[in-house]
């Protein structure tokens, strides 16, 4: 189980606002995220944020479909969930979302 998550903005991307995230350091895998700000749904995504697999996270609706190979659905979920909880404190997107799970 991912003990901690790094999150930070890389920024505006073609298909939404792109996120960088590390599990425990990097030792629990990385990746990106992207974000459709309008929808709140998320996707794991490359470098230059083109969404990868079919993998949608709706934070506002609560639901999770789909599955991208190589991808650890859950913790899409967690930095999913670590960003928008940084946005209901701030109203604003974070510049970074991190979260720390025991």
């Amino acid at each position: 189980m991912t003990a901690s998550l790094g999150v930070w903005a890389e920024g505006p991307a073609p298909n939404g606002f792109l996120y960088r995230w590390e599990a425990d350091q990097g030792a629990g895998g990385s990746g990106f995220v992207i974000l459709d700000q309008v929808s709140w749904r998320f996707r794991p995504a490359d470098r230059a944020g083109k969404p990868l697999g079919d993998i949608v996270v709706d934070v506002v609706g609560g639901e999770v479909t789909g599955s991208t190979d190589g991808v650890d659905r859950a913790v899409v979920v967690k930095v999913a969930a670590s960003i928008r909880r940084a946005y209901q404190r701030s109203g604003v997107l974070p510049e970074t979302a991190h979260a720390h799970f025991y």
